[in-house]
């Protein structure tokens, strides 16, 4: 439980809290969980077991370090809370309060000022605790009051303010606990856009290295924050009830021990006077102030009603001399256009003329151009036909001529065919001349 639970010291009390900026810096349990985050980081690469387990789901990607830092710092705000605790449950244990003395006292202002100094005679943690701001601002309200009367509501105030506070003070938890789970999340979702992301359907099995090494961010950053989120949650679970038992014991200790110590006190009878005459005056204040906020209102909308009038008068005035001004223009600008377009029409049917004369005298000339173009060409084609009947009949001579050569060449092959039969009566002569001779020589052999 923070200081804050109960009701500040104030300068009415006689105790104006001052605090150096130092001492808040060591006080504060942010500060306090970045350096056992840093800690933590430090003493990583030192571990004897399981290093490369933690290194794995706390140093693998910068949402594992942001919820590491997260982590550290809700839980050293539940050790701020558990130290606070412990010393709440002393104060309530060692509780300094003298009854014996103060019901010796007569006077209830007597009585809550001597409440009030054995408060700040009490030690520095007795005071800081709960319990001890209570009783301070039990003596305080007795004392600015004069009377008891109203002590009881003021103690349900208290007491409801204690109870937001206590609530109050678990802000931070409660968002770290809802953050770190995100922050899990979002690694997923970053994790798995990386696997995606390294998927390349032509190279499946160089990019799979990638692809699994996405899912791991994924996987062990939901992990690690589902984890931490699970210790958070049962941490701050359990600092909360002794908390809220705490202030149960409180509320007990003020009900049983202190309020009997200022019983209610009936009003006397110039205190009611008092508060007829206040209320009275309060009712005298509350028409007079109705009455001048009548008047006022009246006051309002009459200038409010002129205003309008004004504004009124002001617009139609501007809307007719604006009505005027913008016919005056219209017209001025009609005629204006009316003018320029006569203007563009005359230069441009000018300028018609010239085009058109430019161009029919260009295309008389290509005409003629053109004609006597036709003209040569046609004299060149009847050349060529010339050419070509000449080329005809050359070509009807050179075919009879073939035919010519083709008599030629079938007489030249009969000629070839009987020169061939000739030879061939030649060797049959020769052989039988050889015959003969040699028959002959074999004959004179016999003879002989």
């Amino acid at each position: 439980m923070q200081k804050d639970l109960a009701t500040k010291p104030s300068a009415r009390d006689g105790v104006i809290p001052q605090q150096s900026l130092v001492g808040e810096i060591i006080s504060s349990p942010i500060v306090w969980g970045i350096v056992f985050t840093f800690g933590f980081y430090a003493l990583i690469p030192y571990l004897p077991v399981y290093r490369d387990f933690i290194t794995r789901y706390f140093c693998s990607h910068p949402l594992e370090y942001a919820s590491a830092g997260l982590f550290f710092i809700g839980m050293t705000i539940l050790a701020f809370k558990g130290l606070q605790i412990h010393s709440e449950k002393t104060a309530l244990t060692d509780a300094v309060l003298n009854e014996e003395q103060l019901y010796q006292l007569s006077d209830f202002v007597e009585r809550s000022a001597a409440l009030q100094k054995q408060v700040n005679n009490a030690p520095e943690s007795f005071r800081k605790s709960c319990l001890g701001q209570r009783l301070g601002d039990i003596a305080s309200h007795v004392q600015s009051r004069k009377s008891t009367s109203g002590l009881e509501e003021h103690l349900k105030y208290l007491a409801e303010l204690a109870a937001e506070r206590l609530h109050g003070s678990f802000a931070l938890v409660r968002t770290i606990t809802w953050a770190v789970p995100i922050l899990g999340f979002l690694g997923t979702v970053i994790g798995i856009t990386i696997a995606i992301a390294n998927v390349t359907p032509e190279q499946l099995d160089s990019s799979l290295g990638n692809v699994t090494g996405g899912l791991a961010v994924a996987f062990d950053t939901t992990a690690l924050a589902l984890a931490m989120s699970l210790v958070i949650v049962f941490s701050s679970f359990l600092a909360e009830r002794n908390e809220q038992n705490i202030l149960s014991r409180v509320e007990a200790f003020g009900l049983k021990r202190i309020a009997p110590l200022f019983p209610p006190q009936a009003e006397s009878h110039s205190v009611k006077e008092i508060t007829q005459a206040e209320s009275e005056a309060a009712m005298l204040l509350i028409q007079r102030t109705e009455s001048l906020i009548d008047q006022q209102m009246t006051l309002w909308q009459e200038t409010l009603e002129a205003t309008r009038l004004r504004w009124t008068d002001a617009l139609d005035g501007q809307k007719a001399q604006f009505d005027s001004a913008l016919q005056q223009g219209i017209s001025e600008t009609l005629t204006n256009h009316h003018q320029l377009l006569a203007e563009v029409r005359g230069g441009f049917l000018t300028d018609f003329e010239k085009v058109s004369q430019n161009l029919l005298s260009g295309i008389s000339n290509n005409v003629t151009s053109w004609q006597s173009q036709m003209q040569q060409n046609t004299e060149l084609n009847i050349q060529q036909q010339v050419a070509l009947l000449k080329q005809g009949e050359l070509l009807s001579g050179v075919v009879e001529q073939e035919k010519e050569l083709a008599q030629l060449q079938k007489l030249l092959t009969q000629n070839m065919n009987a020169l061939r039969e000739t030879e061939t009566f030649e060797e049959t002569i020769h052989s039988l001349t050889a015959a003969v001779h040699l028959l002959t020589a074999r004959a004179k052999s016999k003879a002989a």
